[in-house]
């Protein structure tokens, strides 16, 4: 009986230490805008013939390999939430 008693004991208590807690975000995650919409603004910009679209996180951006209004092959970044083009540079 005593055995069988410490088996349930030692099987609840591994069922206890395995569960999963989880917990709310501290922050509510704000949103990030879609590469296709990403390529709608910037097309509204007067970019065209995009090549490279790649979101980099650690820097809250989006860049961008592009044709400019000039016909210029260029790099832009953009920020992640906004849309804004933080920067263009000749590529």
């Amino acid at each position: 009986m005593k055995f069988k008693l410490f088996v349930l004991s030692v099987s609840t208590m591994g069922l206890f230490f395995m569960s999963t807690a989880h917990a709310d975000p501290i922050e509510k995650p704000s949103d990030v805008i879609s590469i296709p919409k990403a390529m709608k603004i910037l097309e509204k910009g007067g970019y065209y013939d995009f090549r490279k679209i790649k979101v980099v996180r650690e820097y809250n951006e989006i860049e961008v390999d592009a044709l400019n209004k000039d016909g210029h092959r260029v790099e832009i970044e953009m920020d992640l939430y906004t849309g804004d083009i933080m920067q263009e540079q000749l590529d």
